[in-house]
């Protein structure tokens, strides 16, 4: 079995090439790199990362080298020559400095406390990400540009974040921008660069959302009481696309928000008045990963991604159109629907039953809350509330 050695070639410049690296270096047979990397010696045969991988399948007499960017024990390819090739390899792996490492250490902000993910390659929401988290340092590459990153906090409501730009770091023509998010559209930069986002205002997505705490207007909202149920029995994950049919006045669409931390609620209202106090809603309370959609379901769905989970609170009459559209973006899909109408729980469970939901529950919630009558509290209650949950049968494709 041959012997080979991941080396983290930290983020450009030779200079930070550990003694051992050098050492090691020195003596393998054969030095594998992608093209990006600088040369450590003439001896590095630079390639790209499938010719790598390929080359990879035909061990030597000897050691081999693979050159990685930044750390080999963050978002690196070492990953895949682990799980690929320890048959082939006894592997061993030599730390590098990472490139958010580096980065840090020049805008002179720590990383213990931030958030640090990869948006090279990676289909991943930068909006829940910024929303949630204080300090989010992120390396960037492929349709993640710095541009594009930018121009969805600015969409979003974020533009006016700082944002920190990291280019060629450690390169002669290294260059650092600071600048608001929304300043930096239209500026060129390298595609492969590390973001630093601060929002100062971020939420914290475990929290309870409390009625007191949205701004109510004239439009109906759902309980705090009844949110969390019906939540909880949606079982919202962080990283789900989740719609939010009737979003109201928003509170839901922003509960499910706080548990799809990593992932995004569409909030699709028909009322024009209800779409303007939910983004006060959303401004208020920092949850930017909530996108309004403005039109009546199933037919304002047209076009939205494919969603995890489905919460219907208000139908206008058309919960068969709009459970069916639903389950034909996604078999599978898991949704919870409220009533305060015997009408509105017959459509939901004719429905549920047409399109083959399995696991189907219906629990029905009395909520009496307490109020000062003079010098004594007295129970009031309130309307009762159907939650009725399920889940499609098929499997998404």
């Amino acid at each position: 079995m041959g012997k080979l050695y991941i080396i983290g070639y930290g983020p450009g410049d030779e200079a930070f090439l550990s003694d051992k690296a050098k050492s090691i270096l020195k003596t393998v047979r054969r030095i594998l790199s992608t093209d990006r990397i600088g040369k450590a010696n003439e001896r590095v045969h630079g390639m790209t990362l499938t010719e790598l991988m390929a080359e990879l399948k035909n061990p030597i007499d000897g050691e081999t080298a693979v050159l990685v960017r930044g750390d080999c024990g963050f978002f690196s390819a070492a990953r895949t020559i682990i799980r690929d090739y320890s048959d082939l390899y006894g592997i061993e792996l030599v730390p590098g400095v990472g490139s958010i490492q580096y980065f840090s250490a020049k805008i002179k902000i720590p990383y213990d406390d931030a958030l640090l993910i990869s948006l090279h390659g990676r289909n991943c929401s930068i909006v829940s990400k910024v929303a949630y988290n204080k300090k989010v340092f992120a390396l960037t590459g492929g349709l993640n540009s710095v541009q594009e990153i930018c121009r969805t906090l600015n969409k979003y409501g974020l533009g006016g974040l700082l944002v920190s730009v990291g280019e060629r770091l450690s390169y002669p023509d290294e260059r650092i921008t600071s600048a608001a998010a929304a300043d930096l559209l239209n500026t060129d930069f390298d595609e492969l660069a590390v973001m630093y986002i601060e929002n100062p205002s971020a939420v914290n997505p475990h929290a309870p959302l409390n009625d007191n705490a949205l701004i109510r207007g004239e439009i109906p909202m759902t309980k705090e009481e009844i949110r969390w149920l019906s939540i909880q029995k949606l079982g919202v994950s962080p990283a789900d696309i989740v719609f939010d049919i009737g979003a109201g006045t928003g509170s839901v669409s922003i509960e499910m928000a706080r548990k799809a931390f990593d992932g995004l609620v569409y909030a699709i209202e028909s009322k024009e008045d209800a779409c303007a106090l939910i983004r006060e809603n959303i401004v208020k309370l920092g949850a930017f990963n909530i996108e309004i959609i403005h039109g009546e379901a199933p037919l304002a769905l047209e076009g939205l991604p494919i969603p995890d989970k489905a919460f219907v609170g208000g139908s206008s009459g058309n919960m068969e159109d709009i459970l069916e559209k639903i389950v034909n973006l996604n078999p599978g899909i898991k949704i919870v629907v409220t009533a305060i109408t015997i009408q509105t729980l017959n459509q939901t469970t004719v429905s549920f039953e047409k399109f083959g939901f399995i696991d189907t529950e219906i629990i029905c919630v009395n909520i009496a809350k307490s109020k000062k009558a003079a010098s004594y509290d007295m129970m009031t209650a309130q309307n009762p509330v159907f939650i009725i949950s399920g889940k499609g049968s098929g499997s998404r494709g």
